[in-house]
């Protein structure tokens, strides 16, 4: 069933560059699995530990695996503490934990090494808690296809034999692009004249940029609301300024009509959740590489629950008058 599944993503993608059959022999160990949720909610796959159904995101910008306790399902403290730095400025408390078997498909890892957040996890997607996601140390070793409009994510090796040369850089098809992908999973975009470096996080609800590129920026800029936009992470605040960029190019297909959120406190751009919304994106480090189509046509998906491993909420904030009132 596993080989039949890729046989028909691979006819459904390759846009008739290749035959099925000829790219499926080039795939070997495919990991494929169902993207949980709906609009809206950050990928999330299905997964089993120690025994028991659960749900993880997946998301490059991590380091490590993450979890947090959720119903049920306990990471025991190792007596390790660390301190775990969000958006590149924000310390949390963290612990060292393990996971015996975590079971991706049919494919059991052992003894897992994961950091355990202290903030327990209230979420719930298709019955299974949310305990986690998986970061870099997860998703570097296979190259990594995420299919939000299909609901897909895979893990793929591409055979090095070659009959295969080239297999990766045709499998999305004739339509696809690429970009040079850095051993941190950040790519470089261009925004008019200017090349900026972004990391790839579909955890985030907005595609984010640092505030102090928007001078830089400014021609490149269309504002989108005068009143500051404030964003909660968990249990601390971020600033920023909503706009829309235009003239935005990564591998040299255009990113049209990007809505960005310019935030205070953070170090680097990042491709947040609608630049992964309507693509389908393959990553390989291996060969530091970005893949990514646009569909032509994309199924509408169903309603989500706003999940996110970070959860953020956002509102704004303007100045009323001298007094420093605000509303």
């Amino acid at each position: 069933m596993k080989w039949l599944a890729l046989c028909v993503m691979v006819g459904a993608l390759s846009s008739g560059s290749l035959q099925a059959e000829d790219s499926s022999d080039c795939v070997t160990a495919p990991i494929l699995l169902p993207l949980l949720g709906g609009e809206g909610d950050a990928p999330l796959i299905p997964v089993t530990i120690n025994g028991k159904r659960a749900a993880m995101y997946v998301s490059p910008s991590f380091d490590s695996i993450y979890v947090r306790n959720a119903q049920g399902i306990t990471f025991a403290d190792r007596d390790e503490p660390t301190t775990v730095i969000i958006n590149g400025t924000y310390k949390e408390q963290a612990s060292r934990s393990r996971i015996d078997e975590l079971v991706l498909d049919e494919t059991p890892l052992k003894n897992v090494d994961v950091i355990r957040l202290d903030t327990p996890s209230a979420q719930v997607v298709d019955g299974r808690p949310v305990v986690g996601v998986l970061g870099r140390t997860a998703l570097s070793s296979l190259a990594v296809l995420v299919d939000i409009p299909e609901r897909q994510f895979a893990y793929l090796d591409f055979s090095d034999k070659e009959a295969c040369k080239g297999t990766i850089d045709k499998f999305l098809g004739k339509e696809s692009h690429s970009a040079e992908m850095e051993d941190d999973f950040t790519v470089h975009i261009r925004i008019g004249t200017r090349k900026k470096r972004v990391s790839l996080d579909p955890d985030l609800t907005y595609t984010t940029f640092p505030s102090f590129w928007m001078s830089s920026l400014k021609d490149n800029l269309q504002v989108l609301d005068s009143q500051k936009k404030f964003t909660h992470y968990d249990s601390f605040m971020s600033v920023g300024q909503a706009a829309q960029v235009r003239d935005l190019f990564m591998g040299g297909a255009p990113i049209r009509d990007e809505k960005v959120l310019f935030q205070d406190e953070v170090e680097i751009g990042s491709l947040g959740l609608p630049f992964f919304a309507d693509k389908i994106i393959i990553w390989s480090l291996g060969r530091n590489r970005l893949y990514f189509v646009q569909p032509a046509h994309i199924k509408p998906m169903p309603k989500g629950q706003s999940l996110h491993f970070f959860a953020t909420h956002s509102g704004s904030v303007a100045v009323r008058d001298g007094h420093g009132n605000v509303r």
